[in-house]
């Protein structure tokens, strides 16, 4: 049953950690923003694209920021309890290091659920959906491929320059040349308009150039035809990457679509199985780092040797042993990628110090 003593420390390390992912999430977005924004005023999309992108942008970040998040707030909670003399108070009322430390560990197994919540379903479904948004950014708005008073490199070979743009999709004087025959098979063709303006659709790119003159060169002969217009119709080659053909990156996946069938899969899931199998023994591993975290703070803030005069030595000690498991972790995340044997460790990383910190409480307590 939670008593009114877990239900303070409950209160505080909510606030603390909450408070601290708020407030590293928000400068991680203000970093992360201007290539959003970049992208945005580039494409001179609607503002509202930007607001979308930063708050699908959220969930990954958080998922990667709870964990050093909690740390900190369980850190903070378990300095200010010894430092106003609370964990001493409720030790002399006869608490034992168990109740004492009851409140950290409902808080953990919380938060433990969250982040595998989190990097499920959540955070996949957010990143999935960013990289479709910015997708159509690119896609549906031409003025990211027509920039004015620059070369712009359309595609492989076609290049296009607009002295003038106006608007979303109106191109003032504006030169187009093709070497690889994209726009009339086996033919280099340059091309020299008044204006254009470009359509683009969901399944075709176009260009309507006016008032030009098109120039054509046989690349077999020397020869060069000349064609003037009124109105001419060209076909922009699509863009790569789009949001229709890309692959999913494993991060973009959910949990359940992380299993890869060797029989059934793409070519390009099943030879990117490691990424997929270390993906889903982090998401598994990363929850249990929670707890890990809380054994280790309660193991130093409170069952170490205090000094009165002296509270940092164990705050230390508990902060730089929480980063570098952390650390490790990631590493032996990043390994796992290419090695599929790495992915034991990333087991053990979590479950040293958590037995470590069980043996040391349950000898503690015999004490």
């Amino acid at each position: 049953m939670i008593s009114v003593f877990d239900k303070y420390v409950l209160k505080l390390l909510g606030a603390s950690t909450f408070v601290t992912a708020l407030s590293l999430t928000l400068i991680i977005l203000l970093t992360q923003s201007i290539r959003f924004l970049e992208l945005v005023i580039s494409s001179d999309a609607s503002i509202l694209y930007f607001l979308v992108m930063m708050g699908l942008a959220i969930p990954k970040f958080l998922e990667a920021i709870l964990p050093l998040a909690f740390a900190i707030g369980t850190i903070y909670t378990a300095h200010k309890m010894v430092q106003d003399r609370e964990s001493i108070i409720m030790t002399a009322a006869g608490a034992s290091i168990t109740k004492l430390g009851r409140g950290f560990f409902v808080f953990s197994f919380f938060m433990m659920g969250l982040q595998f919540v989190m990097s499920a379903w959540i955070s996949p479904l957010a990143v999935e959906q960013l990289q479709k948004t910015r997708g159509d950014v690119q896609s549906h708005y031409a003025t990211l491929m027509f920039r004015e008073g620059v070369f712009n490199n359309i595609s492989k070979g076609l290049t296009a320059f607009v002295e003038t743009r106006r608007g979303n999709n109106e191109l003032l004087n504006l030169l187009i040349h093709d070497t690889r025959g994209s726009l009339n098979e086996g033919k280099d063709t340059t091309i020299i308009a008044k204006r254009g303006i470009v359509n683009i659709t969901d399944d075709k790119q176009q260009l309507l150039v006016y008032d030009g003159t098109q120039y054509q060169a046989d690349q077999n002969s020397d020869n060069i035809s000349r064609l003037d217009f009124s109105q001419y119709t060209l076909d922009i080659p699509a863009q790569r990457d789009t949001v229709g053909v890309r692959w999913k990156e494993p991060d973009e996946r959910t949990f359940e679509k992380l299993f890869i069938s060797k029989e059934t899969g793409h070519p390009r899931d099943i030879s990117k199985n490691d990424e997929f199998v270390a993906e889903i023994h982090k998401r598994i591993t990363t929850p249990f780092l929670y707890l890990g975290f809380t054994i280790m703070v309660i193991y130093f803030m409170f069952m170490c040797q205090w000094n009165r005069r002296n509270h940092t030595k164990p705050l230390i000690q508990s902060g730089i042993l929480i980063i570098a498991v952390q650390a490790i972790h990631i590493v032996m995340y990043n390994e796992a990628r290419d090695l599929s044997l790495m992915n034991i460790s990333l087991y053990i990383v979590p479950i040293i110090p958590i037995a470590y910190g069980l043996f040391q409480l349950h000898k503690y307590q015999r004490t």
